[in-house]
């Protein structure tokens, strides 16, 4: 059983991580409320340094290390939004950070990783083949902090639960989240049910890599091999094992997208809530418009979990 963090530690890390991440806003959406008829708030976390969610659980992580490992310095595989957030935690805290990219890795990504100022290392067609290398290297080298099934990785991205627990008005029905590895899902399950217990936690993922759908059903986190996606952010071989355990008590329901819904969020985004989104970053928008869950009456926070769009998409944005 992995070290599930508690409400302390997300409190803990709340105040580790003050004035180095950005207290993101959350905004009524008047265009998604009419259209589904519920109270849909934004939490966007797309406007974090950055571009994701990341930084949150990346600050945590760095500042929580010794001497030692400060000397070391730290190194992760990534697809590319958290190898940013943790380069740019590094270069805040001082030390050096190396990041493990696969082939795939949207230029975008790697444009922002290099110029937050981390070593970067091409290995593999896939995020599973890079997170082997980068394990490989740290045996011998720097500080592996893993992106999503690290303890103080979860407790940071849970820190947006509290944010969305002191600015939310009123009561909350529920919380839209991505779902890759489940970092963030697993962050802000445990904040919301320790503020908001009767708020509904629900996951969103690809049918291309349905991680946490498959752990659900086998009864802990399998490999799975992912298909290619346009929501490279949501495609990890398996679930982490701390958002499967927080999963099975705490997620009501975890709904799958086709490629085709996951980039009608992102035009959605683009065109109708002038907000850049990712594919992965807009799941959440694109559950509501394909009708995964019917929330009239509800109030809703969907959380936009990053702004980092390839360009190659940058034509299907114009009406």
């Amino acid at each position: 059983m992995p070290y599930i963090p508690t409400y302390e530690d997300l409190l803990t890390a709340a105040d580790r991580i003050r004035g180095k991440v950005l207290q993101t806003p959350l905004l009524y959406s008047d265009p998604l409320s009419r259209k589904t008829g519920g109270r849909v708030y934004l939490k966007l976390e797309s406007l974090q340094p950055g571009g994701s969610f990341k930084l949150r659980g990346a600050t945590n992580a760095v500042e929580s290390l010794d001497a030692e490992g400060r000397r070391r310095g730290v190194i992760a595989a990534s697809s590319g939004n958290y190898g940013t957030a943790l380069a740019l935690a590094a270069r805040n805290a001082g030390i050096e950070a190396t990041i493990v990219l696969p082939d795939n890795a949207p230029q975008v990504k790697v444009e922002r990783i290099r110029n937050a100022g981390a070593r970067i290392i091409r290995f593999g067609a896939h995020y599973g083949d890079s997170e082997e290398k980068a394990a490989e290297i740290s045996r011998t080298g720097p500080i592996l902090i893993h992106p999503f099934d690290d303890p103080l990785v979860v407790a940071g991205q849970g820190t947006a639960a509290l944010e969305i627990d002191e600015e939310f008005p009123g009561e909350l029905d529920g919380v839209l989240v991505p779902v890759g590895g489940g970092g963030l899902l697993g962050g802000v399950a445990l904040g919301m049910k320790s503020r908001r217990p009767k708020a509904e936690i629900i996951g969103v993922e690809p049918i291309a890599a349905p991680s946490l759908t498959a752990a659900l059903e086998a009864g802990g986190p399998v490999a799975i091999t992912p298909l290619p996606t346009c929501a490279d952010g949501l495609s990890p071989r398996f679930t982490g094992k701390i958002s499967f355990e927080v999963a099975r008590e705490r997620v009501r329901n975890v709904y799958l997208l086709s490629e085709e819904e996951l980039l009608d969020g992102v035009r959605y985004c683009f065109q109708e809530l002038k907000l850049i989104a990712e594919p992965s970053g807009a799941a959440g928008v694109s559950a509501l418009l394909a009708s995964k869950l019917d929330i009239r009456g509800k109030s809703m926070v969907v959380i936009l979990s990053g702004s980092n769009l390839d360009r190659k998409y940058y034509p299907m944005l114009a009406p």
